[in-house]
C-alpha cells in the first residue's frame, strides 16, 4: 500500500514531494478524506504537485492514490472498528447476503490489484530452491495455514505445519537456514506467536513469505515478499487469501505437476483406501 510506497521511494524525492510523504504518512486517517486542493493546501505545496505526487509513486491519477490511502486506514482498525462499520453500513436496500457478496467482490478485487503477476513468480521461485517450508499461523488464520500445508505438501515434500499448541514449532526450524523458507499468515497487528516465530526464523537466516491484511501487519517487517489481502469485513473475510492460496497452487502445479504425478497420484490411492469408511 501508499506508506509502503513512500517508505520505498522517500530517499528518491523532492523537498514538495517530502512535504507530501510526510503529510500522508501523519495524517494517513485525515488525508483518506481530502481532495486534490485540501491535501495541498494541508500538506503546503501545490495541487499539480499533488497529481505529480500519485504519478511519482505509480498510480494512475490522485484517485487510485487515495484508494490505497483509504486501504491503509482499514488495515489498521481493529477488530471492533471493523464490526461497528460492518454494522453500521447496513443499506436498507440490499439483502445481508447481497451486502457480504458486494463486499466480497470487493476485497478480492483490491487484492487482486495489488498483486502483480511478478509478485507470484518470485514467490514460485523461492518455494522451489527451498530445502524445506513452514506453515506458520495462529488463531484464525491458521485454516488457511492448514490448507496450503496440506495442499502444498501433495507437490513438494517436507511441507510442515508450524501453528501454537505442542510448542514444538521452534523445535522444528531450530536447525534450519537460508535454504529453508517459511510461509506466514497474519492478520493480527499486535505481535503474537506468528511474529516471534518469523523473529526467530529470521536470526537462523531463513527467507519469510507473509500473506497478510497490509504492511501494517506485524509480520511484514520481518518478509521478504509479502501479499496484501484486503480482507474488510464484519470479522474477516477469507476469500480474497484462497485466492492467493490457489493461483500459488495453480502456478506451482504447472511448474512441478507433471514431475510429481506419481505422488499425486498414490495421494489420491491412500485416500481412497484409507477414508472411505461409509
Amino acid at each position: 500500500m501508499i506508506l509502503n510506497k513512500i517508505q520505498k521511494s522517500y530517499a528518491a524525492m523532492s523537498e514538495r514531494q517530502k512535504k507530501l510523504a510526510d503529510f500522508i504518512t501523519a495524517h494517513t486517517d485525515e488525508a483518506v478524506y481530502m481532495n486534490v486542493k485540501q491535501m495541498a493546501q494541508q500538506a503546503g505545496v501545490s495541487e499539480a504537485s499533488v497529481v505529480r505526487f500519485a504519478t511519482f509513486l505509480g498510480y494512475g491519477g490522485f484517485r487510485e492514490m487515495q484508494r490505497d490511502i483509504r486501504g491503509e486506514v482499514e488495515s489498521g482498525k481493529s477488530i471492533v472498528e471493523r464490526f461497528m462499520k460492518a454494522l453500521a453500513s447496513d443499506n436498507q436496500d440490499l439483502t445481508d447476503t447481497d451486502q457480504i457478496y458486494n463486499q466480497t467482490l470487493y476485497n478480492l478485487n483490491e487484492t487482486i490489484r495489488q498483486i502483480p503477476d511478478s509478485l507470484y513468480d518470485e514467490a514460485i521461485s523461492l518455494i522451489s530452491s527451498s530445502r524445506r517450508i513452514g506453515i506458520a499461523a495462529t488463531r484464525v488464520a491458521i485454516g488457511p495455514a492448514i490448507t496450503l500445508q496440506i495442499l502444498l505438501n501433495q507437490l513438494i515434500p517436507n511441507c510442515q505445519l508450524l501453528i501454537p499448541g505442542l510448542d514444538t514449532s521452534f523445535d522444528i526450524i531450530s536447525t534450519w537456514a537460508k535454504e529453508d523458507l517459511i510461509i506466514a499468515f497474519s492478520f493480527m497487528k499486535k505481535k503474537n506467536f506468528t511474529y516471534d516465530l518469523l523473529s526467530y526464523g529470521k536470526e537462523k537466516g531463513c527467507r519469510i513469505i507473509s500473506i497478510c491484511d497490509g504492511y501494517r501487519n506485524c509480520v511484514a517487517s520481518l518478509s521478504d515478499l509479502i501479499f496484501p489481502v484486503q480482507s474488510e469485513a464484519a470479522f474477516l473475510s477469507f476469500v480474497p487469501t484462497m485466492h492467493i492460496i490457489d493461483t500459488l497452487l495453480y502456478k506451482l502445479s504447472k511448474q512441478e505437476g507433471l514431475y510429481n504425478t506419481d505422488k499425486i497420484r498414490e495421494i489420491d490411492e491412500i485416500i481412497e483406501r484409507f477414508s472411505n469408511h461409509s
